[in-house]
């Protein structure tokens, strides 16, 4: 049995993008339906178990994974919120060097930084996080040691813009679960419900139907019953991935044709000389932005014993004693790389199939980031270094750095992860299989249609994408004819 539901506007994805666009549109006295294929978690009910999050609020229990020589494994939300949920609630404004390209390759001046600018003051003003690099009163052992790298060095760290509140500990669960930060489910969803916003989770949209060049229906399973939702304008803010999935469920493989655009994250454990403690601490607050041109950022990442031992599995038990004993005097950094190379995402009998190919460029960049950045911590008292790779794995202050480096960065030997993807279905000035949808988030094909997530973004943003994703939905949402 199937029933309908009917809207004047249907979202389909709650994360930066659908949260945005549904706040926008409510506020404005629109008739709102917002559906998400995962759960909703109330706030009393935050998953902190390691766990329990990876197998609840992400897709496919935590990790896609992702056929290269590598090994790479590709993560997103799956919940109300989408990846707002689980990420680490980075708010960072677009880099100059990203809208400066886009205009460039676009000819256009939507993306002009006072016009994008504007919106990022928008939303992060209903999010509460106007203030967010003026609120560093206490800053993590980690953070304060890539300052120290700064100032010796003479290279530039910037403060971090989050949306977390001051009396968080760093003991989260990869990210920042709802709790610790300004959530765009309390500031966005839920204010809107109350204003009249119908939210319907569990709901998976299967196919987009389509009647005399308008989109007329979502088909969707709502607790695996089939229903039909109509409306009038159609938004997808499904994400990297299921964006182009429905596109290619619904209008098939060829039509759709582009690849996954993301940034590789790479982790290196660092064993200092002191105890340096940062799973009681706050989260990390600074950012190595030296190497931003060149598409590299270099930071602390979330550490509590659970995430960091997850990503050791490679020691044997006796190494493991060893670092368990002392805890204390290891943290965790990213060297995070602008790939060259887009991650193919394949349909393969409804099913989402990724692959990948890392380029001799990126190998080229890792050989000098992680020499430099090595230098650098063993500069400031690092002892030991656990490097993401399969094989001669530690790394020791008496080894050469350069040799080290030449001899194990190579594509078979590497441990990646990727959590942001981007530039899936990106918008162009025209229509191609690579571009469906204008510079203006509209369908090339259907009027009705439009998208406001990160796979319309024109390519990787080299910074964590959601102040771009939420400040590019708004601009979106603002623009769409609703006569």
């Amino acid at each position: 049995m199937t029933k309908d539901i009917n809207c004047e506007i249907l979202i389909i994805g709650s994360g930066a993008g659908g949260s945005t666009a549904a706040k926008y549109l409510t506020d404005k006295g629109r008739d709102v339906v917002l559906i998400e294929e995962g759960n909703r978690f109330d706030k009393d009910n935050v998953l902190n178990s390691f766990s329990d999050v990876l197998k609840k609020a992400w897709r496919q229990g935590g990790i896609i994974p992702v056929i290269s020589k590598s090994k790479f494994g590709f993560g997103e939300g799956k919940c109300l919120g989408g990846g707002t949920f689980i990420n680490g609630g980075l708010m960072w404004t677009t880099p100059d060097i990203i809208l400066d390209k886009w205009n460039k390759e676009l000819n256009t001046t939507i993306f002009k930084k006072e016009n994008i600018s504007l919106n990022f003051d928008e939303v992060t003003k209903n999010l509460g996080t106007e203030n967010l690099k003026n609120n560093i009163n206490i800053e993590s052992s980690d953070s304060i040691k890539l300052k120290e790298i700064g100032e010796k060095n003479k290279i530039y760290v910037a403060k971090v813009p989050k949306s977390i509140n001051s009396d968080n500990t760093n003991k989260l669960t990869l990210g920042s679960v709802r709790k610790n930060k300004n959530s765009v489910i309390d500031k966005f969803i839920l204010d809107s419900e109350v204003k009249g916003l119908r939210v319907i989770t569990n709901c998976n949209a299967k196919k987009i139907l389509t009647q005399n060049n308008l989109i007329s229906h979502i088909e969707a399973t709502l607790n695996n019953e089939k229903i039909y939702i109509s409306a009038k304008k159609f938004i997808l803010a499904c994400g990297a991935t299921q964006t182009p999935m429905l596109i290619k469920k619904s209008f098939g493989n060829n039509y759709l044709n582009s690849g996954l655009e993301v940034h590789l994250n790479l982790r290196i454990g660092v064993k200092f000389n002191y105890e340096i403690n940062v799973d009681k601490e706050l989260m990390f607050s600074r950012q190595i932005q030296e190497y931003l041109d060149d598409g590299v950022l270099i930071m602390p990442t979330s550490f509590n014993k659970s995430s960091f031992f997850a990503s050791l599995n490679k020691l044997n038990n006796e190494d493991l004693l060893q670092i368990e004993n002392s805890l204390n005097s290891y943290a965790s950094f990213i060297i995070q790389l602008q790939s060259e190379n887009h991650i193919n995402l394949n349909n393969i009998n409804n099913n989402i199939v990724l692959s990948y190919n890392l380029s001799s460029k990126d190998l080229i960049k890792l050989k000098k980031y992680f020499t430099k950045f090595c230098e650098f911590l063993f500069d400031t008292g690092a002892l030991e270094m656990i490097l993401p790779f399969n094989k001669n794995y530690i790394l020791t202050k008496n080894m050469n750095l350069k040799d080290y480096f030449d001899q194990n960065v190579y594509q078979s030997n590497l441990e990646m992860v990727s959590v942001h993807g981007m530039s899936s279905a990106k918008m162009g000035n025209n229509k191609s299989n690579k571009t469906i949808f204008d510079i203006e988030g509209k369908s090339f094909d259907f009027k009705n249609l439009y998208s406001v997530d990160s796979s319309i973004l024109p390519s990787s943003t080299i910074e964590s994408p959601q102040g771009t994703i939420m400040s590019l939905s708004n601009l979106i949402t603002k623009n769409i004819n609703y006569n």
